[in-house]
């Protein structure tokens, strides 16, 4: 290790921030049963989709990392490691978390670490199979996750696995029709447009659909119509999940899903 790199860990360790991330951690967790719970995910997706079982589990500080909170990497054979940065998941209410916005803080709950913990699992298998940058790939990109993810989880209910509050994912439920009808109306299901994906995909404290109702509707509302279509795709083909997984062409599933809110 080089004096710069030295300094810098030598620094860290005395990181009050890192401390008090630290503390409760050690606080709030039992990594025993943190490490069972991971156990049974990790099985899972290796039963269901070949996903390698990690040969090491390694918990820590991340530091507060929102995009990357856990990290899977199948480096060889010998050698898959997966890093669970605990202090991601100390709970909305945590104050290190006050700086970042409310709708990122529900994914900060001590119940979402499983599910981020299974998307870590999932995602490679299906960015093999993913490469179309319209609104409906896009959906069908996070259906497939989200389908996955619920598949290798053990009884977790869909509002967790997307994200949701039960609350917004009822409120999704209730209106599904109309809001694939918006979709549908204004074309935007093939839109390339990378503000229609940013409004409608990606995380945010509502979706932008220029309606009336835009301020109740959930971000990310692409995803959840991504996931009850690609729900109705899987019940019509019946196709074992990994196959189902290895579909690329969205319009196909699209089609054959024969979604109808």
């Amino acid at each position: 290790m080089n004096q710069p790199e030295r300094f810098f860990w030598a620094n860290e360790r005395k990181n009050q921030v890192l401390i008090d991330h630290y503390t409760n951690v050690q606080n709030l967790f039992d990594q025993n049963k943190v490490t069972e719970t991971l156990a049974k995910i990790s099985a899972n997706a290796n039963e269901l989709l070949g996903v390698a079982l990690p040969d090491e589990l390694f918990y820590y500080i991340s530091g507060i990392d929102i995009e990357n909170p856990c990290l899977y990497f199948p480096g060889g054979q010998d050698s898959v490691i997966v890093f669970v940065g605990l202090d991601n998941f100390l709970g909305a209410g945590y104050p290190g978390y006050n700086a970042i916005p409310g709708y990122q803080r529900v994914l900060m709950e001590q119940r979402q670490l499983g599910v981020s913990y299974a998307n870590a699992l999932v995602e490679g298998r299906i960015l093999q199979n993913f490469n179309d940058p319209s609104l409906l790939g896009q959906m069908v990109y996070h259906g497939k996750r989200h389908l996955a993810v619920e598949a290798v989880m053990d009884e977790v209910p869909a509002h967790e696995v997307l994200g949701y509050s039960l609350e917004e994912y009822d409120f999704l439920v209730e209106n599904e029709r109309q809001i694939w009808e918006v979709l549908v109306r204004e074309k935007l299901l093939f839109s390339t447009d990378v503000m229609v994906r940013q409004r409608l995909v990606e995380p945010a404290p509502f979706s932008k659909m220029g309606t009336a109702m835009d301020a109740e509707i959930p971000g990310r509302v692409a995803q959840f119509i991504g996931y009850r279509m690609m729900r109705s795709f899987a019940i019509k083909s019946e196709l074992a999940l990994e196959e189902l997984l290895k579909i690329r062409d969205a319009q196909r599933i699209l089609r054959d899903a024969q979604y109808k809110p």
